[in-house]
């Protein structure tokens, strides 16, 4: 992005009243979801709530007296399974169609998926949470660390703990079920190999009446439709992500990493993938998922994801979620 780009972009958030650099702190305090034991944190303007016994999920994520972007079916669902009804944010080893190689089957998700995750409060207002051990990966365990960062960013390290000796593969997957958004963003890479600089999964047959525009080379607009189910991956120079309700913008970013993805085009694998649940009511929801390169187990693996919330202009256009899906802007836009 161009200098005189950054700083009309820059001027035009303060115009607009944004927060900009606040300095955030965060918290965490034990706390009930659903009648579920449960962990908030929070810097003061978000707040992120996570519950152990469901598989470690983060399962509310918004501002403060604000919408919940994160889908959980509806109330009850928690306290019974199967645990593809209870949503929320999960890693796993995957992706699953890896699962067929070292598990009896491809889907659904193996037990860790829906057995409670062990957690520590860290001393800088962090929470730790520890997956039993994943059948078919050498007994790995998945660790998160979760919580808020100076600029307001909702940090999650998810790392599959090195096992020793352990020649598997493996790489992160993380997922986070959210509500069916008016509008999803999806940065594209001009010299991608895929037509339209994005790729398909076969299931979605065919691809118009999807919801789907490319508005450039570099941006993918979805609006997905209830009973259309598809998905789609990418693979941007950085990995992120969008979805925009009644005015507000929840951002996903990730650290983009070199190395073979499990999924995709040799040299340009796909490290951000959108799946619409095409279910109508409360069975409808949007997965934004990252994946990380595929990694020796002895050699462990980490993806961090950094999670943000930014109110747009009233007169909004996807250029100024573009924006926000670049790192060096992202903080301005609060």
């Amino acid at each position: 992005m161009s200098a005189s780009r950054f700083a009309a972009a820059l001027l035009g958030s303060l115009v607009l009243g944004f927060v900009g650099f606040a300095e955030a702190q965060s918290t965490v305090i034990k706390s009930t979801w659903r009648g579920l034991d449960a962990f908030t944190l929070s810097d003061g303007r978000c707040e992120a709530v996570v519950v152990p016994k469901l598989g470690g999920r983060v399962v509310s994520y918004g501002l403060i007296g604000g919408r919940n972007f994160i889908w959980t079916g509806l109330p009850g669902a928690e306290q019974k399974l199967p645990a593809l009804a209870w949503g929320g944010d999960k890693t796993y080893i995957g992706p699953h169609t890896l699962w067929k190689l070292t598990l009896p089957t491809m889907w659904p998700p193996p037990s860790p998926d829906a057995a409670e995750h062990v957690p520590e409060v860290l001393a800088d207002g962090r929470l730790r949470t520890t997956s039993p051990a994943w059948e078919g990966y050498d007994g790995a365990r998945i660790v998160r660390e979760q919580g808020f960062d100076a600029h307001g960013d909702f940090v999650v390290t998810h790392t599959i703990a090195k096992v020793v000796q352990s020649h598997a593969l493996g790489a992160l997957w993380a997922i986070t079920q959210t509500i069916p958004a008016s509008s999803f963003y999806v940065p594209l890479n001009p010299a991608s190999p895929y037509k339209d600089n994005f790729f398909w999964f076969g299931f979605a047959q065919p691809k118009d009446g999807l919801g789907a525009s490319v508005l450039s080379p570099t941006l993918l607009e979805l609006r997905p439709k209830t009973g259309k189910g598809f998905k789609l991956g990418a693979h941007p120079l950085q990995p992120a992500l969008a979805a925009v309700q009644d005015g507000v913008a929840f951002v996903q970013r990730a650290d983009p990493q070199e190395g073979p993805y499990p999924e995709g085009a040799d040299g340009a694998g796909l490290s951000v993938e959108v799946y619409h649940h095409d279910l109508g009511g409360a069975g409808e929801y949007v997965e934004m998922e990252f994946l990380s390169p595929l990694r020796r187990l002895d050699q462990g693996a980490s993806l961090t994801t950094r999670w943000s919330l930014h109110r747009l202009p009233e007169k909004w256009t996807p250029s100024d979620v573009e924006t926000l899906l670049h790192p060096a802007l992202a903080a301005v836009d609060r």
